[in-house]
């Protein structure tokens, strides 16, 4: 994918998700900002804007424990005005990363913290978005114009607004901000519910006494931190995320590929949820794109701890010379956010297909044409680009249309329900 770097846009809360997990995993700003396709000073300001700053408790009710000429001061309880103080300060947070989220030391430091937090941080932007300004600057036509062009993408193809954005950028003169601003004061037809990435998720609470399986033999040499060591070592690997998304319980399921890089998806219709539908769908891509292009494309898979995944020999191997191809890697137990890039992506596969949606009456045809919408829908991760022309960096557009994707013009992308009943093509 090309690396070029979104000017002047705001960062979405799943960028700064990426943002947070490479601060924890100890990544410095260059290799965080090309997970994003940002530049690494935007990630600089965003931590420096953003970050949050902890207090530790105060040793042993020492009143000026903070000060960091505490040991030769003989007042109790310095204040913060007196010119003797000055605030101990780690040099970690002074200079990059600026807050103490990778530390291995944290625990035990009694100097003042600095963290950076996705939710807090999008917590604090969106806030700046909702005292910002309001006002219409439209006259009655521009309103009734704009209303007539995007109000059919949203309601009836189930577009979001980063695509029309990517695609009708000479239409709409203002800024995203100024559109949902115009969308609570009821300018347009369309409402906040027509919305799909306005929906808001309840906050999963946390288990404390959640069962961990006990690491298997077929586990071992493949953990999340056996992963970490690999692209740790392979920084230009290929990693793709794996998946499945279940229809109604029993029936069939979707097995899902995302290449992390550039959010192209691959789908496909298993009769049931197993290793041998799993073994036989990666055979199937083998054949499509040949041993060298299959070696090169899944030279790294990340996926979770379900059953259905526990023969990686069968992925991994050439059936017939026995080479290594891939490396298959598992997530640690109940850690979905560490493969968080296709679970976010399984929001678009729910846009046409509820949650309880039988699966048993499509097939592979109609699955295809449900991947293909949803990859050439517009990312605002890839600059306004699809995952559809991002793959094509990596991949030869033939092998790609033999994998079930056809390119889709920007206006007839469809992810609403419709997209799929009986008739629609």
């Amino acid at each position: 994918m090309e690396n070029n770097h979104i000017a002047n846009k705001h960062l979405t809360y799943e960028e700064r998700n990426f943002i947070e997990i490479g601060l924890k995993e100890g990544r410095n700003f260059t290799e965080i900002a090309k997970d994003i396709n940002k530049d690494r000073r935007t990630i600089s300001r965003e931590i420096l804007k953003h970050r949050f700053r902890k207090m530790p408790g105060k040793f042993n009710n020492s009143g000026n424990s903070f000060c960091k000429n505490r040991h030769e001061c003989k007042k109790y309880d310095c204040s913060k005005k007196e010119k003797c103080y000055e605030e101990e300060l780690c040099s970690k947070i002074q200079g990059a990363p600026y807050v103490c989220n990778g530390c291995g030391q944290k625990n035990g430091c009694r100097k003042i913290k600095y963290y950076y937090y996705a939710k807090f941080a999008n917590d604090e932007y969106e806030e700046k978005l909702r005292t910002s300004r309001y006002g219409i600057n439209l006259s009655k036509e521009e309103a009734y114009e704009i209303d007539t062009l995007i109000t059919p993408l949203i309601k009836e193809k189930h577009q979001s607004i980063s695509h029309i954005y990517a695609n009708h950028p000479d239409e709409i003169s203002f800024s995203r901000t100024t559109m949902y601003n115009y969308v609570d004061l009821g300018v347009f037809s369309f409402r906040n519910i027509d919305l799909p990435r306005k929906v808001k998720y309840k906050k999963r609470k946390e288990n404390e006494k959640q069962r961990i399986r006990r690491e298997t033999a077929i586990r071992k040499g493949r953990t999340y931190e056996d992963f970490q060591k690999y692209i740790g070592k392979n920084p230009e690997c290929s990693i793709v995320e794996m998946d499945t998304v279940e229809g109604v319980k029993g029936g069939k399921v979707f097995l899902t590929l995302l290449f992390r890089q550039s959010k192209f998806m691959l789908i496909y219709l298993m009769d049931n949820k197993n290793m041998e539908c799993v073994e036989k769908a990666f055979k199937n891509i083998k054949d499509i794109v040949g041993i060298d292009t299959f070696k090169r494309i899944f030279e790294v898979i990340l996926t979770d701890n379900g059953s259905e995944f526990f023969n990686p020999i069968s992925i991994e191997k050439d059936a017939e010379t026995e080479e290594i191809l891939s490396h298959v890697f598992y997530c640690d137990p109940s850690a979905s956010w560490q493969k968080g890039a296709i679970e976010k992506n399984h929001e678009y596969i729910r846009y046409v297909l509820p949650k309880g949606s039988s699966f048993d009456e499509l097939t592979q045809e109609k699955v295809n044409i449900l991947m293909s919408n949803i990859n050439n829908a517009s990312r605002d991760i890839l600059n306004g680009k699809t995952p559809y022309e991002a793959i094509l960096l990596t991949l030869d557009e033939n092998i790609v249309r033999k994998l079930g994707n056809e390119k889709i013009a920007a206006d007839e992308v469809n992810l609403s329900p419709k997209l799929l009943k009986a008739g629609d093509k």
